[in-house]
């Protein structure tokens, strides 16, 4: 998920109000925590179910995982409770479907929302991407509109689907899409095909 963010203190304005620069920053960072939060128990979160794996069907939000793991797929899934939606990896077993969590996105302020999950590689390995928004609305401050982050993921030494924090980290890969602060602000890596452009770019050394 998002890496770690040392969050600065807020600063008063002339008659002791926190300045609206300040509290959109904060905005931000305990969004980038608190996702961060929701994935650290998923490291291992593992079960094994006796019915078969979902056939792939990307209406549904099931993809071929092939490119990950033979014969898999990544299940995209929604929780109505608690309005957060989890990344599992499904691969079939002697016992049935082994079902392996990876990643989980919260509701922060708005629900979450994946609008792509593709496949590319970094220095030579393959790394799941998913490019994911939450509705922003906080006009007190002028900033509103969707707040994007995109993610990755790929294999540790064990073969253990991990974050690629590389790509988090990266400031590019994160932004409003709307107003912030009451200026027009504008993402432009909310597809697959620009996501795809910056990195091969930045390993080309392209301009």
């Amino acid at each position: 998920m998002i890496g770690l963010i040392a969050l600065r203190p807020l600063r008063a304005g002339r008659r002791g109000q926190v300045s609206r620069k300040s509290r959109t920053y904060c905005f931000f960072a305990c969004l980038a925590c608190n996702v961060l939060v929701s994935y650290a128990p998923l490291a291992n979160a593992r079960a094994t179910e006796a019915a078969a794996c979902p056939a792939v069907s990307p209406t549904t939000g099931v993809f071929t995982a092939g490119k990950i793991y033979q014969d898999s797929v990544i299940s995209i899934e929604k929780n109505d409770t608690d309005q957060t939606i989890s990344l599992s990896i499904c691969r079939s077993n002697a016992s049935g479907c082994e079902k392996t969590t990876f990643a989980k996105y919260s509701m922060e302020g708005g629900v979450p929302s994946v609008d792509s999950l593709f496949f590319m590689d970094i220095r030579d390995k393959v790394n799941i991407f998913t490019i994911v928004h939450w509705d922003v609305n906080s006009r007190g401050v002028g900033t509103y509109g969707k707040y994007y982050q995109v993610y990755a993921y790929t294999k540790d030494e064990r073969g253990r689907l991990i974050e690629n924090k590389s790509v988090a980290d990266n400031s590019a890969m994160r932004g409003m899409d709307g107003y912030q602060e009451g200026e027009e602000s504008s993402f432009p890596y909310k597809t697959a095909g620009a996501v795809k452009s910056f990195f091969k770019c930045g390993q080309a050394n392209c301009k």
